[in-house]
């Protein structure tokens, strides 16, 4: 019985591993691109901070990926092929596994999408729903249907962002609404999804983005991400929540601006090592501050 011709057509080792690098440099730069999208954010020093955890996360998830696409197309071509196995692949078997991995990347990033969908088909099938949706303690105006909201002028439509009976439908109408006062409004209700205000966090306007930055029950991580943002009064914010996690305060610590630095220094939140980081010699009321709340009162800066 004459055995398997050599694998002439198979490609080294070596030129996988230089496809592998390359193809997961490109899906993390996409997931970089993609999360300064949703931050609204340009390239600076507070933003550089982060964006290197959200590449290396995209980079060694699609590294899995594509080893494991690599394995599994050469054991399938294995059994079709007498000219290659699992052991390497040629030209035809690399662009498959080249496309397997950038098509696992879309299903990953198309996942926030119908993570929100799902929130709202939840909030459309609840009881609550149907009858509309109030933030609780509020008089609340008629429920208006999407035609009218599509129809309606911004001063409307920020009254209903803010006290109108709204349905999932009508959420999803003013989450995308082209006023930003309309959906900073939004961002305010104590009854939006969870998901939703997570989402808002990477809002394109500084004033949505404050305006969730204010909100109490937004995330340690949404709050930390905010802590970094390009402008001043969105981190203002987010020292003004007092819900702050440490990780957000010790970011707003070496803020320039003393009205940050005190909110900070007088943050409950604040942990000793944040405290530590407003210490800088400047005798400013924020360091006072820091000093008085350190074990040992204002001995600890002498």
């Amino acid at each position: 019985m004459e055995g398997k011709p050599p694998l002439s057509d198979a490609w080294p080792l070596s030129v996988s591993i230089i496809a592998s690098l390359a193809v997961s440099a490109v899906i993390g730069l996409a997931n970089v691109v993609h999360v300064l999208g949703l931050t609204g954010g340009s390239i600076g020093g507070r933003l550089l901070a982060v964006l290197p955890i959200y590449f290396l996360a995209a980079f060694v998830v699609a590294q899995l990926v594509f080893w494991l696409m690599r394995g599994l197309v050469g054991l399938v071509a294995g059994q079709f092929s007498a000219s290659t196995d699992a052991a390497g692949l040629g030209a035809r078997g690399h662009g498959v596994v080249v496309l397997l991995t950038f098509a696992a990347a879309g299903l990953l990033q198309y996942a926030e999408t119908t993570g929100v969908q799902r929130v709202l088909q939840e909030q459309a099938a609840s009881p609550a729903a149907h009858g509309g949706s109030c933030p609780p303690g509020m008089a609340c105006t008629p429920l208006r249907s999407a035609d009218e909201l599509n129809e309606a002028d911004a001063a409307t439509r920020r009254a209903a962002a803010e006290r109108g009976l709204l349905t999932a439908e009508g959420f999803a109408l003013l989450l995308r609404d082209p006023d930003p006062a309309v959906r900073a409004t939004l961002a305010r209700r104590a009854d939006l999804p969870q998901e939703l205000l997570e989402r808002m966090a990477g809002d394109r306007h500084p004033a949505v983005r404050e305006a969730v930055a204010g909100v109490l029950r937004l995330s340690d991580e949404a709050l930390s991400r905010l802590a970094f943002d390009r402008e001043e009064r969105v981190r203002l914010a987010v020292a003004r929540n007092r819900n702050a996690p440490p990780t957000a305060l010790e970011v707003l610590a070496s803020s320039s601006s003393a009205e940050i630095r005190l909110l900070v220094a007088e943050h409950p939140r604040a942990s000793d090592p944040v405290l530590l980081r407003l210490l800088h010699g400047n005798a400013d009321r924020a360091e006072q501050v820091a000093r008085e709340r350190l074990p040992g009162g204002d001995k600890a800066g002498r």
